[in-house]
C-alpha cells in the first residue's frame, strides 16, 4: 500500500500533504494519518533513476480512537527506485472499552474479545518512538515491486510500577515489552490493469506483511491480496486501497476471519513560489 499510493515530486521548492484515512476488521479499528513537507528537488536527469527525486521535512500527525502519534517527519529519496523516512513521535493512549493498553504477562491472548473481558483493567499513557523506514520500490512494465522495512525504536511509560512485564500496544496490535526494538516488513507485487497519470489506475497482486517484536517475542504474518484503484486523474481523487491478509503466524489468529483493511489517500504538491504569489 506505501508504493501504490506514491506521491509525485516537483521540479520546484513544494508544500506536499498527504491525507489518508482508513479502518479494519480483524481487529477493528480506524485511522487518520496526516503528512505535510516542505520539500526540495534533488538531482534530476532523463531517464528512469533521477526523475522525482526529494528531500524533505516536515510533521505526522495520526489520530485512532484509542492513541494520538504526533513528530517530525524526514523524507530523502535520492533515485527514483529508494527512499528513507525517518520519525521521531510521542505516543498519547486513552483507553475506552477494553481498547487502550493492556498490562500482559505473556504474549497471547489479545484477542478482541479477550482484551474487552478484560477492559477494567485497561490504562492511559504515554510513550517515544524513534523509527527509520527505507522502501525499495520498482516499476517494469505492468508489474509494480516494493519492499518497506520499518525498524522502531519503542519506549513506553510504566504507570505506578505494574508488574506485568508485557503491554499490549493497540495501534501496532502488538504485546511488547514497555522497552522493545519493533521492525515490521511489508512487500508486494503488483500487476497494472490501468495505468494511471492521465487515465484510471488500476493495480492488483499479493502482499505480504511480517510484524515483530524482538524484546517480547510477539510476531504476526500475514499473507493475502491487494487493490489499489484511483477513480479519476484530480488530486481530490483519492487512491483506495483494499487488503485482504490471512494470519501465516499469530499466537491468537491464525485459523480465524482475516485482516481487511481499507484506506483512501489524496496527495497534494503546490510549489512554493506560486503558493508566494497567491497570497
Amino acid at each position: 500500500a506505501l508504493f501504490a499510493a506514491s506521491a509525485f515530486a516537483l521540479d520546484a521548492p513544494s508544500w506536499w500533504l498527504r491525507q489518508t484515512v482508513g479502518g479494519s476488521l480483524f481487529p477493528e479499528g480506524a485511522q487518520s494519518d496526516t503528512r505535510v513537507q516542505y520539500r526540495v528537488p534533488l538531482h534530476r536527469s532523463a531517464g528512469r533513476v533521477f526523475n522525482d527525486t526529494y528531500a524533505g521535512a516536515g510533521l505526522r500527525v495520526v489520530f485512532t480512537p484509542v492513541n494520538a502519534e504526533v513528530g517530525p517527519r524526514l523524507s530523502i529519496s535520492p533515485i527514483d527506485v529508494f527512499d528513507l523516512e525517518v520519525q521521531a513521535s510521542y505516543l498519547g493512549y486513552y483507553s475506552w472499552g477494553g481498547r487502550g493498553l493492556l498490562p500482559f504477562e505473556q504474549t497471547s491472548g489479545k484477542g478482541t474479545d479477550e482484551r474487552k473481558a478484560r477492559e477494567d483493567e485497561g490504562f492511559s499513557g504515554s510513550g517515544l518512538v524513534l523509527s527509520a523506514t527505507p522502501t525499495i520500490k520498482l516499476k517494469l512494465g505492468p508489474i509494480v515491486v516494493f519492499d518497506a522495512c520499518s525498524f522502531s525504536a519503542l519506549h513506553l511509560e510504566n504507570p505506578d510500577g505494574l508488574a506485568a512485564p508485557y503491554v499490549y500496544e493497540p495501534n501496532r496490535d502488538l504485546v511488547v515489552a514497555w522497552d522493545d526494538v519493533l521492525v515490521e516488513n511489508q512487500g508486494g507485487l503488483l500487476y497494472e490493469v490501468l495505468p494511471g497519470g492521465k487515465k484510471p489506475l488500476l493495480r492488483v497482486g499479493a502482499t505480504v506483511r511480517d510484524r515483530m517484536a524482538l524484546e517480547s517475542g510477539d510476531r504476526s504474518l500475514t499473507v493475502g491480496g491487494i487493490v489499489s484503484f484511483k477513480p479519476g486523474i484530480t488530486p481530490a481523487v483519492p487512491t483506495i486501497n483494499v487488503l485482504a491478509l490471512a494470519y501465516v503466524i499469530d499466537n491468537d489468529r491464525v485459523g480465524t476471519a482475516p485482516n481487511l483493511q481499507a484506506a483512501a489517500t489524496w496527495i497534494f504538491e503546490k510549489p512554493v513560489k506560486a503558493a508566494a504569489k497567491g497570497g
